[in-house]
């Protein structure tokens, strides 16, 4: 691959569909279209402290995690060291905002080959969120809605979601590299298609010649089917899974209406009017 850039992010609002995403990605390229979950291992966060190491004067917080001052400035700098290392493409998987902190983007068009952003219902990712986080609904609702500086921390490094709304403007605004926008209730409904779509878009931005026969696809589609997910990680676990409920819970569409109450609806739909409607949640 002679591109200087190799990154693609698979970057996503948190349980939206990216560890999916990452799953049916991972069976196309690494395992032959039979997926496992070491395969998850192939593509990891970008924020944590192994992509950061070889970078100067790092500084670090009270809480012994880097400085997010020094982080946002080194954010470009350590892609860079990637795509210097890296002889073919590399996908990481992102919940951070792309937005510009402290002048600086999370990612641009310098160092970023490409990008896949996967989009779920809000009042959906709600729900999986309260079962996931292990909270109550308004709880969750909030985060959705209004945590603007909302962070998560891993392995030393903070990453910036912030809410749905400025997590998916963010990179909906990013149009200077390749990029692939996916629904995950479309991608239910016709994962076939889906997983097609997938494929043309890595063949188009990359060297990577995934294969496209009918046999190859139906073996990723069926590995990497909610069923199957369910039954690996009863079998095996699965390392990011919480305390508080499996990974793989249900994965269904609409089971917000059976969950939220009317007010809770309510104030999402009011709230996220503009970009519900423009992705035809509305």
């Amino acid at each position: 691959m002679t591109n200087k850039k190799k990154i693609i992010f698979l970057a996503s609002y948190p349980k939206s569909g990216n560890t999916w995403l990452r799953s049916i990605i991972s069976s196309l390229i690494y395992n032959q279209g039979n997926f496992h979950f070491d395969d998850l291992q192939k593509i990891i966060l970008f924020s944590q402290i192994a992509n950061f190491n070889n970078l100067k004067n790092p500084s670090f917080d009270s809480k012994g995690n880097l400085d997010f001052n020094w982080l946002s400035n080194n954010w470009i700098n350590a892609q860079k060291n990637i795509n210097l290392k890296k002889k073919e493409v590399v996908f990481f998987k992102t919940h951070s905002v792309r937005g510009i902190i402290n002048n600086n983007f999370f990612t641009d068009e310098s160092v970023c080959l490409a990008f896949i952003y996967i989009i779920r219902d809000p009042r959906d990712v709600v729900v999986s969120l309260s079962n996931h986080m292990g909270e109550n609904i308004p709880d969750s609702l909030n985060k959705v809605l209004f945590e603007k500086n909302r962070m998560t921390s891993f392995q030393k490094v903070n990453e910036l979601i912030s809410t749905w709304k400025n997590n998916i403007d963010s990179w909906m605004e990013f149009k200077k590299v390749p990029r692939l926008i996916l629904k995950y209730e479309d991608m239910i409904n016709d994962v076939d298609k889906g997983i097609s779509t997938i494929v043309n878009f890595l063949n188009t931005v990359t060297s990577l010649d995934i294969k496209t026969d009918n046999k190859f696809l139906e073996s990723v589609k069926d590995s990497t089917s909610f069923n199957n997910l369910q039954s690996l990680e009863n079998k095996y676990k699965f390392k990011e899974a919480t305390i508080n409920t499996k990974f793989f819970r249900k994965g269904v569409v609409g089971e917000w209406r059976q969950v939220l109450t009317q007010k809770q609806v309510k104030q999402i739909e009011e709230e996220l009017t503009i970009p519900m409607k423009q992705l035809a949640y509305l």
